[in-house]
């Protein structure tokens, strides 16, 4: 009787062991499930930015965006290249067409220049603004199979008329810019060299790029008048000192980095895309030194950039479909998701005198330019950065740990009493 009665007692007390164990640990487990739900929720609750529904693929991003659109009037195809004057006024070219716009953000009107028709069958390209306003550009043929022109134009805004500049040794102008002096500089898309256009007598002089087929594109003039380009293929930015007709090549850090786009900000230094490598660069000249930071978006596809009068950088994403803006003295990005769905956005420029800043999207169907304020964006950017924010994940993980330890004590409590049971029916027993 006895014998049966301790072993009874030791197997019960064992029993009770082990389904108190696992009461216990269920609790556990579930007050440390119950914990990291409640900071799941409460972070996407709290960062609504960093939400999207991957499943619906035109309404992807559900957060709000501060970017406004505008859309084009009916025979206008997407917009491509751009540039802003100094009333304000948008001019920009068809992605597919004949014309060169312009869009008036005060009066809210549009306006279209087609080419003459002796021109032949040709149409705009790349654009830039002259010191006295008027728009220079650059052409591409219509038709497949005629001649590449070997053009430059000028359109003055002033009057409506467009002037032809013929370019010889067969050069295909594609890009351009002109300097405070009216100097006229540009690529062809068929030549490894600089050329220079003297505005008086429109006189033509080639530089050759000392790396050959380094595919050079996307000039910028810095406060020297120093012209600075990236070369895509061979990885390097390209300087070159017009006083002295020399070049300079600076390679790039990373490797295979495909440079693009230019801009040069207020203290001088060299800002470009880095377009497979998915990153901004920047050197600077006095100190001979390459910088980078990683875009957020992944495969972003940075195309063009633009520094504003506060030194922070703004760039295009044209796979990521996003405006962005890096603040170096901070090192933070801001992103912000186009509302027209793969929009492909292509180009940029700011009005410094209203703090805007305007963006073509070239995709066929989207008809539309972007534009947000400036102004308007960095303070609401600066009012999140200076709010102190306490992750709310800690704290769950935080009391979540705290009532496992306490859990884990009375589990190893009841456990060693369990066994000191069991040890005493044992000795009863004998």
């Amino acid at each position: 009787m006895r014998s049966i009665f301790n072993f009874s007692l030791g197997k019960t007390s064992y029993g009770l062991t082990l389904f108190l164990c696992g009461i216990l640990m269920g609790g556990v487990a579930a007050s440390a499930q119950d914990g990291h739900d409640h900071a799941k929720n409460q972070a996407s609750a709290k960062d609504p930015d960093n939400v999207h529904d991957h499943g619906n693929t035109k309404d992807q991003v559900i957060s709000a965006t501060p970017i406004k659109e505008v859309a084009l009037p009916e025979g206008l195809s997407s917009a491509q290249s751009m540039v802003i004057d100094s009333t304000g006024r948008l001019w920009f070219t068809e992605k597919v067409g004949k014309k060169l716009a312009m869009y008036d953000p005060e009066k809210k009107e549009f306006a279209t220049h087609a080419l003459p028709p002796s021109w032949g069958k040709m149409g705009f390209s790349n654009i830039t603004l002259g010191p006295e306003g008027d728009i220079w550009f650059t052409v591409t043929r219509w038709v497949e199979g005629t001649e590449e022109p070997h053009i430059i134009g000028r359109f003055s805004p002033a009057d409506g008329y467009f002037t032809k500049y013929a370019t010889p040794h067969n050069s295909v102008p594609e890009e351009l810019i002109v300097d405070a002096k009216g100097t006229i500089w540009f690529f062809a898309s068929n030549k490894n060299n600089l050329y220079r256009v003297d505005p008086k007598t429109f006189a033509l002089k080639g530089y050759p790029v000392p790396t050959a087929n380094g595919n050079p594109k996307s000039l910028a003039i810095d406060q020297k008048g120093h012209i600075w380009f990236a070369e895509s293929t061979a990885n390097k930015i390209g300087e070159f000192l017009p006083e002295q007709e020399v070049f300079y090549e600076h390679e790039l850090l990373t490797q295979y980095a495909n440079p693009g786009k230019i801009s040069i900000d207020k203290r001088g230094r060299v800002w470009f895309v880095e377009v497979t490598a998915n990153r901004l660069g920047v050197f600077s000249p006095e100190l001979k030194r390459f910088d980078e930071v990683i875009i957020p978006t992944p495969g972003s596809s940075p195309v063009a950039l633009v520094n504003d009068d506060s030194g922070n950088v703004w760039f295009l994403e044209y796979k990521g479909n996003k405006v962005g803006v890096f603040n170096s003295e901070k090192a933070t990005f801001h992103e912000y998701d186009i509302p027209n769905y793969a929009s492909l956005p292509a180009d940029m420029a700011i009005d410094r005198k209203r703090s805007l800043l305007w963006f073509t999207q070239s995709a066929t169907d989207a008809k539309r330019l972007g534009m947000i304020s400036i102004n308007e964006m960095l303070a609401e950017s600066n009012k999140q950065n200076n709010t102190p924010q306490t992750p709310p994940e800690k704290k769950a993980s935080d009391g979540s740990l705290s009532k496992w330890l306490a859990s884990l004590i009375v589990i190893i409590g009841i456990a060693t009493l369990g066994v000191r049971l069991i040890g005493k029916s044992r000795k009863n027993k004998q």
